[in-house]
C-alpha cells in the first residue's frame, strides 16, 4: 500500500477520534464536577425523586422571634424620669404657676362651649345611627334558606396530609445548586412530564411517562455523565473504538430528540420543515449553532463506528487484521491464474486497484 494510502486511512480517523475524545471527556467531567442553580419549580421536581434530599430550611431565613423576658437590669426606673423645663431666662414670661381658674374673656367661653356642644351633638347622633342599623339581638340575625343547609346530611372531614417527599415550588424561594449532572434528569422530567400551559392545556410528552417516575430520572442521568466520560477515554486511547463511537452516537440521537426534533414535531404547530424549530431570526449564527453542533458530533461518531481506529490505536495492536487482507491483497476467493514458469507473477505489494484477472 502506498504512504498516501496510508495516510488517508489513518489520519482521519484519528482525528475524528481527538475531536470526540475531548469533547465528551470535557461534557461528563463537567457533569459532575460543575453546579447548576434551580429554584422554585424546578427544585421542587428534584426534591420530589430524591435528588434534593430537604427543602431548605425557610426558618433559617426567618429570624426566629426572641419570647425571652428583656432584662430590665439596664431600665432606669420611671420615676427618675423628670419633664425637661428650659431655663427661665430662655422664656419671655417667667415660669409660674397656673392658675386655678383660666382667665378667659366672656365672647371667648361662649365660643368655646357652644363648639363643645356642636360635637358632643354630632356624636349622639352618629350613635343612634349605628343603633338603628344593628339588630337588637343574635336572635334578629338573618338565618340561610332551609334548602341551603340540610341538618340530615352528613359531611365527612378529613384532614390533608403531604407526604414528606412531597415539595412544592414556595419550598425553594432562593436559588439552590446542584450537581450538573441532575440538570439532564430534570430535562428527562420535563420530557416525561411536561406539565400545563399558560392556559392548563396539557402539553404533550416527547419522552415515555414512565421516564418520570423514581428511578428514572436520576439514573439516566448518571449513565449519561458515565458513557461520556468512559468513551471519551477509550475513543482517546483507541480502545473498543467501534463500541465507544456507537455509545456517544446514541446518546447524541437523544439529545437531538429531547432537545431538537422532539419538541418541534410533536409540541411545536409552527415547525420549519416540520422537523426543526423555528426561530426569529434563522440566518444568525447564534440560532442553530446548538442543532449543527448535536448533529457534527453525531455524524462523527457514526463515521468512527464504520472506520474503527485506524493503525493508531490500542485495537490495532489486540484485533490484528487478517494476514491477507482483502482491501490489500485482493479477494482470496478469486480463482486463481495459471502462469507460465516463464512468466514471472506480478507485483501486488503495492496497492492495486485494477481487478483480479479472470481465467
Amino acid at each position: 500500500m502506498r504512504l498516501r494510502d496510508q495516510v488517508a486511512l489513518t489520519l482521519p480517523t484519528l482525528f475524528l477520534r481527538i475531536i470526540l475524545g475531548i469533547t465528551f471527556l470535557w461534557a461528563g467531567t463537567g457533569k459532575l464536577v460543575g453546579t447548576y442553580t434551580v429554584t422554585g419549580n424546578d427544585a421542587a421536581r428534584l426534591a420530589n425523586i430524591g435528588i434534593i434530599p430537604t427543602a431548605p430550611s425557610a426558618q433559617a431565613a426567618t429570624p426566629e422571634l426572641d419570647t425571652t423576658p428583656e432584662s430590665t437590669a439596664d431600665t432606669p426606673d420611671q420615676e427618675s424620669f423628670e419633664p425637661y423645663v428650659p431655663p427661665a431666662e430662655d422664656l419671655q414670661e417667667p415660669i409660674s404657676e397656673p392658675a386655678t381658674t383660666p382667665a378667659t374673656t366672656p365672647a371667648t367661653s361662649s365660643a368655646t362651649k357652644n363648639a363643645n356642644e356642636t360635637i358632643e351633638q354630632m356624636i349622639e347622633d352618629a350613635k343612634e345611627k349605628v343603633k338603628e342599623n344593628l339588630p337588637e339581638s343574635f336572635s334578629d340575625l338573618p338565618t340561610p334558606p332551609a334548602s341551603e343547609f340540610e341538618t340530615d346530611q352528613q359531611y365527612n372531614l378529613h384532614s390533608i396530609q403531604y407526604a414528606g417527599t412531597t415539595y412544592a415550588a414556595t419550598d425553594f424561594p432562593t436559588d439552590m445548586e446542584v450537581k450538573q449532572v441532575y440538570s439532564i434528569a430534570l430535562m428527562i422530567l420535563k420530557a416525561s412530564d411536561p406539565g400545563l400551559t399558560v392556559d392548563s392545556t396539557p402539553i404533550n410528552p416527547i419522552m415515555p411517562a414512565m421516564f418520570a417516575s423514581n428511578p428514572w430520572p436520576k439514573a439516566l442521568a448518571w449513565a449519561v455523565a458515565i458513557t461520556e466520560i468512559t468513551a471519551g477515554v477509550f475513543l482517546l486511547l483507541g480502545f473498543l473504538t467501534r463500541f465507544s463511537a456507537l455509545s456517544v452516537f446514541c446518546v447524541m440521537l437523544v439529545a437531538l430528540w429531547m432537545t431538537q426534533f422532539g419538541p418541534a414535531i410533536i409540541q411545536s404547530n409552527d415547525a420549519l420543515f416540520g422537523f426543526i424549530l423555528r426561530v426569529d431570526n434563522p440566518w444568525a449564527s447564534a440560532s442553530y449553532a446548538g442543532l449543527l453542533w448535536q448533529l457534527a458530533l453525531t455524524a462523527m461518531a457514526g463515521s468512527v463506528f464504520f472506520l474503527g481506529s485506524g493503525a493508531i490505536g490500542i485495537d490495532r495492536l489486540i484485533f490484528k487484521p487478517a494476514v491477507r487482507d482483502p482491501y490489500v491483497h485482493g479477494d482470496p476467493k478469486a480463482a486463481k491464474i495459471k502462469r507460465n514458469a516463464a512468466q514471472p507473477a506480478q507485483d501486488r505489494s503495492e496497492f492495486d486497484r485494477t481487478p483480479n484477472p479472470t481465467p
